[in-house]
């Protein structure tokens, strides 16, 4: 059998991925039925919430639930409870519930968000501490313009805007679902304009100072050189093991990471680089077989302190990636051979990484030579 998720080969039955740790078996989720009401943390408490009476909503043509809370419960199941069977003459004391923002955030951090992955629920949690302005506003009472002041004033790039907008709709959704907000309205936020800034590629002379660094033992060197010669994504060499790598075939399998096509395709390098693996293998600090053997953190400290160190351009990590694509077209390698290399599904794609020097632009173009004269013609 295959892990489910980086598709490493595992023993038939095992739980666990011993690469990624990914459980083997799929959870259902098990749903409350009706009028069995639900439960969210609050704090260190929990608090129950339940539908207390259905109302006619004339104006949108839909049913619209009434619902009340109560807190200050020890355990989720005893919230649980009380939300399944509340005292009736709770339902005749209480004034009903208005929710907030808050209220809907908490329902969805103990739903969909355990869903998401490590770095999505981190922009998650940074998108709601963004929106903290109306933390406490009832939900119903937030306007668009509310929406839209708090994205404008707590960001001003595109992605950190676009993150505020994906919370806002896992939200709204859950609100309307309960008729407490009439529409969505988070598609309406306005978001700053996507930038695409163009990654630069390491130049010959800077590639040399990495192997002459490593060849002084500098291991922060062959690390950046095994980007380069192999395209591979700084999160990939996070995660490869050194039982990933396949010597033989010049191969390592299980380390892509985000699209199917890299996850499947192994990373491929070149015999170059055989000396630059094996002495990655052996300097290995990590107990657990990882090739780099240190916190994210700690990688992008030492990294951008080796470029500095030797005298070379302060370059994203990512630039490695497109060292190699820029590498792979000027050494004339056929498209569609760098498309595989690069593990891209379309070549459009790779494009994006093959970065040309202007002066090749004037060598292009002065092959286009002046016809030569026509022989003249007897009338």
């Amino acid at each position: 059998m295959n892990c489910i998720k980086c598709k490493t080969e595992l023993p038939e039955g095992a739980k666990y991925c011993h690469i990624c740790g990914r459980k083997q078996v799929i959870e259902r989720r098990r749903r409350r039925g009706n009028k069995q009401g639900t439960a969210y943390k609050r704090g260190s408490t929990w608090t129950a919430i339940w539908t207390y009476d259905t109302v006619l909503d004339e104006e949108n043509r839909c049913c619209r639930q009434l619902r009340r809370t109560k807190g200050g419960f020890a355990t989720k199941a005893e919230a649980l409870a009380y939300a399944s069977n509340p005292p009736t003459d709770v339902d005749q004391q209480l004034p009903p519930a208005v929710p907030t923002l808050k209220d809907y955030y908490e329902l969805y951090l103990n739903t969909d968000y355990k869903d998401l992955s490590k770095d999505r629920q981190t922009a998650a949690r940074i998108a709601w501490q963004r929106l903290e302005a109306l933390h406490n506003r009832e939900i119903s009472s937030i306007r668009l313009s509310d929406l839209q002041n708090a994205v404008d004033g707590n960001t001003s790039t595109y992605y950190p805007a676009r993150d505020m907008r994906t919370l806002i709709s896992h939200i709204y959704k859950r609100a309307m679902a309960d008729g407490e907000v009439k529409a969505n309205i988070s598609g309406l936020i306005h978001l700053p304009p996507l930038k695409e800034t163009e990654q630069t590629p390491f130049n010959a002379d800077e590639v040399a100072k990495l192997w002459t660094a490593y060849g002084k033992g500098d291991r922060m060197a062959a690390l950046i050189l095994l980007m380069i010669y192999s395209g591979m994504m700084p999160g990939e060499l996070r995660k490869c093991t050194i039982p990933m790598i396949d010597l033989d075939r010049r191969e390592i399998s299980g380390a892509g990471l985000k699209t199917a096509k890299r996850k499947e395709t192994p990373i491929v390098y070149p015999a170059a680089i055989d000396p630059v693996i094996r002495y990655l293998i052996e300097t290995s600090p990590s107990n657990k077989d990882y090739l780099l053997g240190m916190s994210e953190d700690r990688f992008y400290s030492i990294y951008h302190e080796t470029l500095i160190r030797l005298g070379i351009r302060d370059l994203p990590p990512y630039s490695c990636r497109h060292t190699t694509g820029t590498a792979l077209a000027n050494a004339d390698v056929a498209p569609t051979k760098i498309k595989e290399i690069m593990r891209h599904s379309k070549f459009t794609t790779t494009e994006k990484y093959i970065h040309h020097d202007h002066a090749e632009a004037h060598e292009g173009i002065a092959a286009l030579k002046k016809p030569s004269s026509p022989e003249p013609q007897n009338l």
